[in-house]
């Protein structure tokens, strides 16, 4: 029976969205859906029996007569039995989607808006509460009793649900756990994209593409050569077959985060590195303009609208990541710091950068923009060198966890916002550079930072 029935009163809001909910599940208060048989029969989607079922059965043989009367089909016939809600459009979340992303492909399946179904399928009688509205690009945040009412609903355990879906495993700290069902709709607290449509396989959709978190190196699909972009309408991606770089940088930072516990702090720090050379004048130089002109002409954009995307920096981000983490060469640094000093340990680590980026001249480069001074935005000091004296200041044993040789100081570090980085690249007004990148979606998606 429904949960009217049983003497449980709901909210007016609560009990037209359950109504709605369950209606869209072919289910009406005290009435439970019928699944056609072999044969012509039907019969309800529970364990009550039908007359016809055996000779056996407890319901009474109808008399001649009655027989004689008129026929309905079965299928429209009420059956007053008690039926859990349980989704009837199984729905499984891909490994690491956002809990809106998911609970939009749920909705779609059965036809009806997404708050409609959240309102529906948290509807309790100690209360029920949605903040926010349910906007393209924001994540669907739950305290305990939603969450269970979800994995209730859905048929999947809670500790799979939140074994797939990061937002679902922990509730938003806005979010009070008390006995009210409790849902939001808040900006997300990490980057996403939009997952490659083939590799998602019968959970995609042209309605509504499946959005996932990236992780660490989750940006890339290897086998479709994409670089994930985050468009909530439909799925977006750069073709990296024209840059053959970036893939074979991919596979380099995919083994860097299996083989690195702190493999993020590692790219920070690396992306930090390679920031402070962008702004003191690195696209000038005749080595980078290639990987710019070849994403303006596969984007459609202008050279400045793409010049502050991270694809064009991630090459070299991954090869200074790799360097630093190398253990080998920390304890050449180290060797070189005690017996010259710090600064011609830098100026060993940057001519190994340079070759290993094929830019031979980067280290007296650097060294020349080091005696200029540095411009707003790079921070004091070369991000690098301040590395390197932390790195020759540590024991044999190397930096203990509370001092941070991976930390990047405040003023060096790397901008996340796509606008603030592009007001630094180019000389020119960024606002149209900025709405032409967002057009092509291009100010989202994963970050090094």
């Amino acid at each position: 029976m429904c949960r009217q029935q049983r003497g449980r009163a709901l909210p007016a809001g609560a009990a037209r969205a359950e109504q709605h909910l369950q209606l869209r599940l072919g289910r009406g208060p005290g009435l439970c859906r019928l699944s056609p048989m072999p044969g012509g029969a039907a019969r309800a989607g529970c364990t009550t029996p039908l007359a016809s079922d055996s000779a056996s059965s407890p319901w009474p043989e109808p008399s001649p007569a009655r027989r004689r009367g008129p026929t309905f089909p079965l299928r429209n016939l009420p059956v007053e039995v008690s039926c859990p809600p349980r989704a009837l459009v199984q729905v499984p979340p891909v490994a690491g989607e956002l809990t809106s992303s998911w609970s939009r492909r749920l909705a779609l399946g059965y036809g009806m808006p997404v708050q409609d179904l959240v309102r529906g399928v948290i509807s309790r009688p100690e209360g029920t509460r949605i903040t926010g509205a349910a906007r393209s690009g924001r994540e669907l945040y739950l305290n305990g009793p939603a969450r269970a009412a979800f994995a209730r609903f859905s048929g999947i355990p809670l500790n799979e649900l939140a074994a797939r879906l990061p937002g679902f495993a922990f509730s938003h700290e806005r979010l009070e756990e008390d006995a009210v069902a409790r849902a939001a709709w808040w900006a997300p607290r990490k980057a996403w994209v939009a997952a490659c449509p083939p590799c998602s396989g019968r959970s995609w959709s042209r309605h509504q593409p499946v959005l996932v978190y990236p992780e660490a190196a989750g940006h890339v699909c290897q086998r479709h050569h994409r670089w994930l972009l985050a468009n909530c309408q439909q799925a977006s991606a750069i073709d990296l077959r024209p840059l053959p770089e970036v893939l074979l940088a991919h596979r380099r930072h995919a083994a860097l985060v299996r083989s690195h516990p702190e493999a993020r702090a590692v790219m920070k720090l690396a992306a930090a590195a390679v920031w402070s050379w962008q702004v003191q004048g690195w696209q000038q130089k005749a080595g980078w303009h290639s990987p710019t002109s070849l994403l303006a002409s596969l984007t459609g954009c202008a050279p400045s609208a793409v010049a502050a995307h991270t694809l064009i920096a991630y090459p070299d981000t991954v090869t200074v990541a790799r360097l630093l983490a190398d253990q080998s060469w920390q304890a050449r640094l180290r060797e070189t710091a005690t017996a010259s000093g710090t600064p011609a340990a830098t100026q060993v680590l940057l001519e190994e950068v340079g070759r290993r980026t094929r830019r031979l001249w980067l280290g007296d480069w650097m060294a020349a923009c080091s005696r200029a001074g540095s411009r707003p935005g790079v921070g004091a000091g070369n991000v690098l060198e301040q590395w390197v004296a932390r790195l020759s200041g540590a024991d044999g044993a190397g930096h203990r966890a509370g001092e941070g040789l991976w930390a990047v100081p405040r003023p060096a570090r790397r901008p996340v916002g796509y606008g603030e980085r592009t007001s630094y690249l180019i000389e020119s007004s960024s606002r149209e550079a900025n709405e032409e990148a967002g057009r092509a979606f291009l100010t989202g998606g994963w970050e090094p930072t």
